[in-house]
């Protein structure tokens, strides 16, 4: 179901890339590709951990065309039929794990909600896991809410939250007779959230002409929380020599989490598993996720966890974790410079594929080839530090696709730091293929 849509989408794309735009129209659209992208946010509670995320980037004209498209009219008769849930249905589509989990009625409904001025924020209903939580929540306003702003969100609890990780996009709308903004909002937790305490606080803050409006919503769920399965493996496997072990499998209603060690002694440095995936004896695949937290990582880069989409409804009589192609460089290549100052662009891939284009102390623009299968439509650097070690934050990167090409725009904060930056690779369009089939059951 979930690929068939996807490759409707590709059969879009190309057709769109093959229409002529003109200069003047396709500055305005990259304006407007870029702050989209802009709104997909993601924030850390802490950094001890890194996270990747999977906010992949589409051709800009197919940005209009993805909600008509993507949602199997099956899928969305089969949600919109439980009650209250028929206007989340864009919001939990292209996930299987998702759709098994609101058939198996394991959403629940909540209903908690603050009005602040003429804003009313509602928890509609929540999904949550030993692995993390998905708020369903709802803005209504007796005024139009063009160009209302998510500015930050955070869900607190007495004791304290686990350490984690928050997804969510922060909408545009454009028309002005819009009343009621629906979206989601995603906590992954790095460590299995074990508490018999299901009592939370909902912390929104949003903008809206100038106004800024605080929430805080408590709500508590009515049911009990299932525990997750836990496939200890520790099975070390290769991939065109480069060797790394499997060391868990933690299969909860939400996510797969995969946990991956690397060995330190490969010639290549590991970014990305292109094509991980659940298989069960049918052949049946559980792929990885496509919106949100994709992974987190170790400090030390070796440990990463890789979310895919949740089987836990399900009951194989075999289940298998598959792999056959990675993104990888050379360690040495791993981690590219750029001087901001005199626009040098040091250790990149040997191939050469990025280029600079713009540069000064406050943001760099890059762009790369947009090859078709090699493509990288996700953002290329994990961390940022500069010649002293410290590190440079990101707040924003733009990204988008047109004629051809990838481009990405990057922003540093502060702007006081010693050239030339370091640029940690977390993607690159070179890959190495093999077969990985580790049994699970």
């Amino acid at each position: 179901m979930y690929e068939e849509e996807e490759e409707k989408l590709n059969q879009l794309k190309d057709q769109l890339d093959s229409y002529p735009l003109p200069l003047s129209e396709a500055d305005q659209v990259i304006r407007e590709g870029m702050e989209r992208a802009k709104r997909e946010t993601q924030q850390v509670r802490k950094r001890r951990k890194r996270v990747f995320s999977s906010i992949a980037v589409v051709a800009l004209l197919l940005l209009t065309f993805v909600t008509s498209i993507r949602v199997s009219p099956a899928f969305a008769n089969a949600v919109a039929s439980i009650p209250g849930m028929e206007k989340f249905v864009e919001l939990i589509a292209m996930d299987k794990g998702l759709d098994a989990a609101i058939q198996n009625d394991y959403y629940q409904e909540i209903g908690a909600s603050q009005t602040v001025g003429d804003l009313t924020l509602t928890v509609d209903g929540v999904i949550m896991d030993e692995s993390g939580m998905n708020v369903f929540y709802t803005i209504d306003s007796e005024s139009s809410l063009e160009r209302i702003r998510i500015k930050s969100v955070n869900l607190s609890m007495e004791g304290g939250m686990p350490e984690g990780s928050v997804s969510y996009g922060s909408p545009q709308e454009e028309s002005e007779n819009i009343r009621k903004y629906t979206d989601r909002i995603d906590f992954h937790f790095a460590e299995l959230y074990t508490s018999e305490n299901r009592s939370f606080d909902l912390e929104v803050e949003t903008l809206l002409s100038g106004e800024r409006a605080e929430f805080s919503v408590p709500f508590t769920l009515p049911e009990k929380i299932k525990s997750s399965d836990v496939y200890t493996l520790n099975q070390q496997v290769e991939i065109d020599s480069q060797k790394f072990t499997v060391e868990t499998v933690t299969i909860s209603p939400l996510r797969v989490g995969v946990k991956i060690v690397l060995d330190p002694d490969n010639p290549m440095k590991i970014l990305g598993f292109e094509d991980m995936r659940l298989e069960d004896e049918k052949g049946e695949v559980w792929s990885s996720i496509r919106n949100g937290t994709s992974a987190f990582g170790e400090v030390d880069g070796r440990s990463q966890t890789y979310f895919l989409q949740s089987n836990y409804f399900s009951q194989p009589k075999k289940l298998y974790l598959r792999m056959n192609k990675v993104q990888a460089v050379k360690q040495e290549e791993a981690i590219a410079e750029i001087n901001t100052e005199t626009g040098e662009w040091f250790n990149q891939p040997s191939d050469q594929k990025i280029k600079l284009l713009e540069w000064d102390k406050y943001h760099v623009k890059l762009k790369m080839p947009s090859e078709a299968e090699d493509a990288v439509h996700h953002d290329l650097f994990s961390t940022i530090t500069d010649a002293a070690g410290k590190e440079v934050n990101n707040p924003s990167t733009g990204m988008y696709t047109t004629e051809g090409f990838d481009y990405w725009d990057y922003s540093f904060s502060p702007t006081e730091y010693q050239n030339p930056l370091k640029l940690e690779l977390s993607a690159y369009p070179n890959y190495l293929e093999g077969d990985v089939k580790v049994e699970l059951k």
